[in-house]
């Protein structure tokens, strides 16, 4: 697969979250990072925020400053949550202050990982989403790119699998989505909850160190890489099971 192909595919994720962040997202967002590194290394992204109107302020998660209300308002109207690896936040945040944040209105970007702490595994609970269990990556041994180590897990998905919407990912085009990450899942029932992008079916999500023992958790059509919690006023919480949006994989 070329390269020239799969650059297209760093464009086309960052208009899907771009369109979204763009159509819902109101002034003022509010980033939680692992490590205040993440301001250089995501500075693409960061930018194209700004460029759509954010006043972005970019926090440590487990910063003991951090709230998101003062004197019964919200400070901000938009929280993106990149920090997979936070134990606890810090300050007045938490799980159910993020919960009641959402149902009052606010929107809210989660990023994964493979290696997601419980209380982010936690908090996307909460809205009826599961993140595959610990060290499970997606896997696909037909759709990976030239440059994958070996275990087939930086996955080329089909632009098929993107959810029929021009509002949210334009029109589908030719080029793969270069991804790696975990599988997301989510109750079939849930109409809540919308797979923006479906892994290919030959997909499943397994540990990549382990030989299998047992059936994979999630397979082909059940197995998702980016989802939108539709809620209150058409309002969006958008999970994304890695946390590749910095400037390297976005350019690769």
């Amino acid at each position: 697969m070329s390269h020239r192909r799969l650059k297209l595919q760093g464009i086309l994720q960052l208009i899907i979250l771009g369109t979204c962040l763009h159509a819902v997202f109101a002034v003022n967002t509010l980033v939680l990072v692992d490590t205040l590194a993440t301001r250089e290394t995501h500075s693409i992204f960061l930018k194209s925020l700004q460029e759509r109107g954010h006043e972005v302020t970019v926090k440590a998660a487990d910063d003991p400053s951090l709230q998101l209300s003062r004197y019964g308002e919200y400070i901000y109207q938009n929280l993106v949550i990149f920090a997979p690896g936070v134990e606890e936040f810090g300050g007045a945040l938490s799980v159910e202050a993020i919960v009641e944040y959402v149902d009052e209105g606010g929107n809210v970007l989660v990023g994964g990982s493979r290696d997601a702490a419980d209380l982010i595994r936690e908090l996307v609970t909460e809205v009826g989403v599961e993140m595959d269990e610990e060290g499970a990556a997606v896997i696909d041994h037909l759709h990976y790119d030239a440059n994958d180590a070996g275990q087939h897990t930086l996955v080329a998905a089909p632009s098929s699998g993107l959810i029929d919407s021009t509002v949210m990912v334009g029109t589908k085009g030719g080029a793969p989505l270069l991804y790696r990450g975990t599988g997301l899942i989510t109750d079939a029932d849930n109409p809540l909850v919308l797979p923006v992008l479906r892994a290919p079916s030959t997909a499943y999500c397994y540990n990549p160190a382990n030989a299998i023992s047992d059936y994979p958790h999630a397979t082909g059509g059940n197995l998702s890489i980016l989802m939108i919690l539709t809620h209150k006023s058409m309002l969006f919480l958008l999970i994304n099971g890695n946390l590749d949006f910095s400037n390297i994989f976005l350019l690769s």
